[in-house]
């Protein structure tokens, strides 16, 4: 047990439970010219990590129409990227390794500021003042980017359950970060989980009291998905080192006095807190206002909208147009016609189909052996931060739209190609169909968008519940008729995270 003890405050030092309501208490010492300038350096590093530095964020949110506001929209509010001075495109997307140079150049850039600063100001003592408020700033911040990341994976939508057509992709043609997020996506307990350790991080740097808890969590927490997007080539290890950073900061304020009350264990007297006054009662209630106003929006209301797109088939990985009733699951091909001539199966066949998968969704799938331009699913747009429309080979910016789409009343599912086609590689071509269920008519366009002028026009019939029968034009313009008989497969990912086994 320790005999450490936190002793009375000083005389004079400002008490947060008991602070006076008109006067503001300095602190007791003056800073050392080493803190002076180290606050001026890290002031300064903070202040250009915690405001968005690039035109693209305030076009989005100055343009966003009210009326048609999606869950979408909150995420791309509070999940704005660090500053990004240099663009480098890489196999890890536009947030690799290589772009930790522009965390390190902001760095550079403070170094020069807070120098310039420490030569101009001989006079100030200490700047408790704006230490609260770069405090205050980067709590708010990291808290919003927080639950926001979090809600993704609380209603799971970023790493939901695998596809049909995923569980019999093989594993060698799965991109990194895919094979990765499949694997968490078929635990939904663990994925939710996934969720709250972001979440609960969040809502303690709302209060002032937890916000130290907050951000260490949330340090601890954004490292280890630095850690995981470096192992799987993810794409998003620097905003989450970012976040890291930031969690840092403001534990850091209070981690020299928990150290020495619990490591060294030794008496801590009752640590100075700024805390400012506000005399006049409009000051107050815009301080309570734009506090409950700012909490409101980011945190239930961003939550009502998350939960209404999951509950509601707004999905932004999943398509929401329901398939052929009874049809999901994996089929093999009996026979294949082309052109009225029948084609034995042969794996190195490009035309002739090799199997076909149904999913819940209007979404149909074949192997054939004719390889397409995979989109790597890694990293992120260079759109939402340069404005650069080259669309490089390696960053894709114009694979996951569904949004768009469903706000101009277009049809989303044809923009929710990502999580099905995103990430893969192999010999397997997705369709989106839409069902003509009078006249038994499917209307196929490929999903992948490298691919997006290949249609399918086919007439189906099923006479047993297990046989499904395609005939008419492919995307070559060739007659095909093709016989689907249903197998019934297991999978090994499913069934070892879904069976209870004994381990001794």
């Amino acid at each position: 047990m320790s005999n450490a003890t936190i002793s009375a405050p000083l005389p004079g030092a400002t008490d947060t439970n008991t602070r006076p309501a008109t006067k503001e208490v300095p602190a007791k010492k003056n800073w050392t010219p080493l803190q002076k300038i180290a606050f001026r350096i890290g002031f300064i590093y903070m202040l250009l990590l915690c405001i968005p530095t690039y035109p693209a964020f305030y076009q989005h949110l100055f343009s966003l129409e009210f009326s048609k506001i999606t869950y979408n929209d909150f995420q791309s509010i509070v999940a704005f990227w660090p500053p990004q001075i240099i663009l480098i495109e890489s196999e890890e997307g536009v947030f690799g390794l290589f772009n930790y140079i522009n965390l390190f150049l902001v760095l550079v850039a403070a170094v020069i500021a807070g120098t310039t600063w420490t030569l101009l100001d001989k006079k100030s003592t200490q700047y408790n003042k704006l230490y609260y408020w770069i405090r205050v700033l980067a709590r708010y911040r990291l808290a919003y980017g927080m639950i926001g990341w979090g809600l993704k994976k609380a209603f799971p939508m970023q790493m939901v359950y695998p596809t049909q057509g995923m569980l019999n992709t093989p594993f060698i043609d799965f991109a990194e970060k895919k094979l990765y997020w499949s694997h968490v996506g078929v635990s939904f307990h663990y994925t939710v989980f996934l969720g709250f350790a972001e979440i609960i991080p969040g809502l303690l740097l709302l209060h002032r009291k937890t916000s130290v808890l907050g951000a260490a969590l949330a340090a601890v927490v954004t490292f280890n998905i630095c850690i995981a997007n470096h192992a799987y080539d993810a794409g998003v290890a620097v905003p989450a080192a970012y976040f890291a950073i930031i969690g840092i900061f403001i534990a850091w304020y209070d981690l020299p006095k928990i150290w020495k009350l619990i490591g060294k264990e030794q008496d801590i007297i009752q640590p100075y807190r700024y805390y400012p006054t506000l005399p006049e009662k409009w000051q107050r209630s815009l301080r309570t206002g734009l506090k409950f106003t700012f909490n409101f929006l980011f945190v239930p209301v961003a939550a009502g909208l998350w939960a209404y797109g999951f509950f509601n088939g707004n999905n932004y990985n999943i398509p929401s147009t329901p398939g052929l009733a009874q049809t999901k699951g994996y089929y093999n091909v009996t026979e294949f016609r082309l052109n009225n001539k029948s084609i034995p199966y042969s794996p190195q066949d490009s035309i002739r189909w090799q199997d076909a998968i149904f999913e819940n969704w209007s979404t149909v799938s074949y192997k054939t052996n004719r390889a397409a331009i995979a989109d790597r699913m890694i990293g992120y747009s260079p759109l939402r931060v340069k404005g650069d429309k080259k669309n490089a080979a390696l960053n894709q910016v114009n694979t996951q739209d569904a949004d768009k789409l469903k706000k101009e009343k277009k049809n989303r599912d044809l923009g929710v190609t990502r999580w099905e086609v995103g990430g893969m590689a192999g010999d397997r071509r997705y369709f989106f169909y839409k069902a003509d269920t009078i006249n038994n008519i499917l209307y196929l366009q490929n999903k992948n968008r490298n691919h997006k002028e290949e249609t399918q026009t086919l007439h189906y019939s099923r006479p047993t519940q297990n046989r499904i029968i395609l005939s008419g034009i492919n995307e070559f313009k060739d007659s095909i008729y093709v016989v689907l008989d249903k197998a019934e497969k297991k999978y090994p990912l499913v069934e070892g995270r879904q069976t209870n086994i004994k381990a001794f």
